[in-house]
């Protein structure tokens, strides 16, 4: 069997897994969302709205290591990237590139040259929320100041592919991840909520001078995450997560030596802030995230696996003709008959 098949099956099965956990968890909530009133207080929907956005942001992946004597972070030339997004009641599309015109950094002689690009997805039902997400970027550079160099190290054929997501499960019907996620819901009053999850990633890192690394981890812990209703326009989100679950590298190398495989204890946290403004066609905001996880790599060495995301994003709802609303009304049965 291929070994991308072969974790790709393992992913599946741990996230099966933890889907399950996250399940039997929910069965102890005391509200049930089929039982909410349609008109809801607290959130205003635009489900007969498509909306998009477009957003200019500065996401990278990055990685922390500590060999003990000797750290350092492995980073990508930052670049200003634009993403559009399409969304229409529980699908969300995120496609992200970055055009020549918005390459503002002038130092690729001094950081490398970076290739990036980034696909994904949000999916809504009821109370649970999927995230997939599939990214990767090309050319990573060593500061040198941090290991006593005059010189940046650069490493131009160094590409990492990651791929994975996560699934979540929001106990308060009357929070809303929709109105800082993808604006198709706003936040009335004020509420906040406890948010577990379960997180998954596969990554895979190629250097043409080594070999390749398989980097697998899934993690799940609680969450919890606050809408802070300033004005009727405007709100302050702010939540935090953290995890605790397994990791497992393999290293396989080019020049004889044989594989390395390394599992143990993978820890993650992540945080986001966003602050939004929002009317029933325009919208606008910015959102800070930042996902970690941490985990031994090896014999005296640990590694930081980092997700910044910076965004700045304004936005536009455009309704949907009615005789369309009801075509998918009938093929997904999101309502019931009368």
């Amino acid at each position: 069997m291929d070994k991308t098949l072969k974790y790709i099956i393992l992913i599946f099965q741990k996230v099966s897994f933890g889907c399950f956990l996250l399940l039997w968890c929910s069965s102890f909530s005391q509200i049930q969302a089929d039982s909410l009133p349609k008109e809801n207080a607290y959130i205003e929907k635009y489900d007969d709205f498509l909306s998009t956005r477009f957003s200019v942001n500065n996401g990278f992946q990055s990685f922390n290591v500590d060999g003990g004597n000797t750290q350092f972070t492995l980073s990508p030339n930052q670049q200003i990237k634009s993403t559009l997004t399409i969304m229409f009641r529980f699908i969300e599309i995120d496609l992200g590139y970055t055009p020549t015109f918005l390459k503002f950094n002038r130092d690729d002689d001094i950081r490398g040259k970076t290739k990036s690009f980034a696909i994904g997805t949000r999916l809504y039902h009821k109370k649970w929320m999927q995230n997939l997400q599939y990214m990767t970027n090309k050319g990573y550079y060593v500061d040198g100041s941090e290991i006593g160099l005059d010189q940046n190290i650069l490493f131009s054929d160094l590409k990492v592919v990651k791929i994975g997501g996560s699934t979540s499960y929001i106990f308060n019907p009357n929070y809303s991840f929709r109105a800082i996620y993808t604006q198709s819901e706003w936040q009335k009053k004020s509420a906040g909520s406890l948010v577990p999850s379960i997180s998954y990633y596969f990554t895979k890192i190629t250097d043409n001078n080594s070999g390749t690394d398989h980097n697998f981890d899934i993690a799940i812990g609680p969450g919890y995450f606050y809408n802070l209703v300033l004005d009727e326009r405007f709100l302050v989100s702010g939540g935090f997560s953290g995890g605790i679950g397994y990791n497992s590298i393999k290293s396989s190398y080019d020049d004889g030596r044989p594989n390395e495989k390394n599992d143990g204890i993978s820890w993650q946290a992540q945080y986001r802030i966003a602050v939004g403004y929002n009317t029933n066609r325009f919208y606008s905001g910015a959102n800070f995230n930042f996902n970690s996880f941490y985990h031994n790599s090896g014999p005296g060495i640990n590694l930081e696996d980092q997700q910044h995301y910076l965004e700045f994003y304004i936005g536009y709802r455009f309704k949907v003709a009615d005789k369309y609303l009801k075509k998918f009304d009938e093929v997904t049965s999101l309502k019931k008959k009368e």
